[in-house]
């Protein structure tokens, strides 16, 4: 769900828009043709945009410059055919082209530990954010705002002073957007919402060139329209929430599956200490049936990098027969066989013990013990 609440950018921009933020001219593209004829409505050249829940877009190619309208038709073509990160955009948005005097970096993160809303700027702002922040540690300024008495006149002051320290034309302009942010980060429910870069221009304008924002999914009956954002779902996370399995991919080999959301995430913990990286969040839920069992193994070898699956069923309200059968029916008839571990324990798992076993499937009741055997099996 979470992946859910991780808005898109020309989702974010519209926002931006309502709460007084300058962006730059764009339109969202669906197909290749309306790229070639809506350049010369921005400025005859532009910056294509895959559209995607996820940063670091320019780094895998998904932000493209075009200076015609052949060159525009030609690269949407290709962004829209491309998957980046796992994802195929949901369509690509086209800006006009700004040309920027400076980058500057504004944001806004719940800080849990502190029960407040941190602020964050910084005079350097780009694709290069972390790596300045790391260099020059005293460009960025955190401040803690409380969320009952809100942003204060002088933290405003403070951000803006920090962000343009040599521009104090540009100071109240920027001050008047920084509250307008607190606005838009308090009405949606946001956890994180950072603009980057915040341009500067040649003729004094403050435009949000990328923004990202994900709000607290907590907040969904207050937000009933984004439960209908599926396509910022992966494919595999789409079918497994059709078929009402938790499932949301990660970076790892080792794929993951258990009754249970407190048990999905013990696992993935127990992969992590043990030393393996889980491919997957997955929980079938208390009382699975045989068919979702057999649903969420399918998904999960969907996954081109999953090397071995690590089933971990503690098995109270769900049946060990009935997970035992989810299994052997998933891998019935495969030409070749997924390397499986699978830990099974409590209420009939005997019985499904017997049940694998007879599908030449090995079955322990030692938790640890699966994990490490997965991780041996993930890394031969």
């Amino acid at each position: 769900m979470e992946k859910l609440m991780r808005l898109l950018e020309a989702e974010c921009k519209k926002l931006l828009s309502e709460y007084g933020i300058a962006v730059p001219k764009g339109s969202i593209i669906q197909k290749p043709e309306e790229a070639r004829e809506v350049l010369p409505k921005i400025g005859g050249k532009a910056v294509l945009k895959i559209q995607i829940p996820r940063g670091q877009r320019g780094k895998a190619g998904g932000i493209r410059p075009v200076y015609s309208p052949e060159e525009a038709y030609n690269q949407a073509q290709e962004l829209l055919n491309s998957t980046f990160y796992g994802y195929k955009p949901a369509y690509l948005l086209a800006e006009e082209f700004v040309e920027a005097e400076r980058e500057i970096y504004i944001g806004a993160i719940v800080n849990r530990s502190e029960r407040t809303v941190t602020f964050l700027s910084s005079r350097y702002g780009g694709m290069e954010v972390e790596e300045m922040a790391a260099e020059h540690p005293e460009s960025l300024l955190k401040i803690s705002v409380d969320p009952i008495l809100g942003l204060m006149p002088y933290q405003a002051r403070m951000i803006a002073k920090n962000a343009l320290p040599d521009r104090p034309d540009l100071r109240k302009g920027l001050m008047k957007m920084i509250f307008n942010l607190w606005k838009l980060f308090h009405a949606m429910d946001a956890i994180m919402l950072e603009i980057n870069p915040f341009a500067v221009t040649k003729d004094g304008r403050l435009l949000a060139l990328d923004v990202r924002m994900e709000v607290d999914d907590n907040s969904l009956y207050r937000h009933p329209d984004l439960t209908k954002r599926v396509y910022a779902l992966k494919e595999s996370e789409r079918k497994a929430r059709e078929y009402g399995i938790a499932y949301v991919e990660l970076d790892g080999n080792i794929g993951t599956m258990a009754n249970g959301a407190g048990l999905a995430m013990a696992t993935m913990d127990l992969v992590h200490i043990m030393g393996g990286k889980p491919a997957n969040f997955c929980d079938v839920g208390g009382g699975a049936s045989a068919d979702r069992i057999k649903r969420a193994l399918e998904i999960i070898m969907s996954n081109p990098r999953v090397k071995v699956i690590l089933v971990n069923a503690l098995c109270g309200i769900t049946s060990g027969v009935e997970v035992a059968k989810g299994i052997a029916e998933a891998i019935k008839g495969m030409k070749e066989k997924p390397n499986l571990v699978i830990r099974l324990s409590g209420n009939r798992a005997k019985e499904g013990r017997q049940i694998l076993q007879q599908e030449g499937i090995e079955a322990l009741e030692d938790a640890r013990e699966a994990v490490s055997k997965a991780i041996e099996l993930a890394g031969r």
